[in-house]
């Protein structure tokens, strides 16, 4: 990056920033420039760890969402097999009370 020289140039520019000359204030545009330049560069590859992070994150977020999704589906198709066989359990248990009196009364008329 920048040496110890540099630095101290550019600081000294800019403390007298209002009274620089035009040869001054055009070395501290390009000083201005290099520091961009190199943040840009330094920056540019941070920027792009996060962009392919961010790009993980939203693929994991879609699979998470359609596994919801699933589970919720499985929960409801649960839930309908569960009242099924509560019925059917219901409609056993009549038809066995009803067989159960059809024999008791059959057996007490004998």
């Amino acid at each position: 990056m920048w040496n110890e020289q540099k630095r101290k140039r550019f600081q000294q520019l800019r403390e007298r920033e209002s009274e620089l000359t035009d040869v001054e204030r055009a070395e501290l545009a390009i000083l201005v420039h290099e520091l961009d330049t190199a943040e840009l560069t330094y920056l540019s590859g941070a920027t792009e760890r996060l962009r392919h992070q961010r790009l993980n994150t939203e693929a994991q977020l879609l699979s998470l969402e359609a596994l919801a999704r699933r589970r919720q589906a499985l929960v409801q198709r649960l839930d309908n097999v569960l009242s099924e066989a509560r019925a059917e359990r219901h409609a056993i248990e009549s038809e066995l009370a009803s067989v159960l009196a059809d024999t008791r009364n059959s057996n007490t008329q004998e």
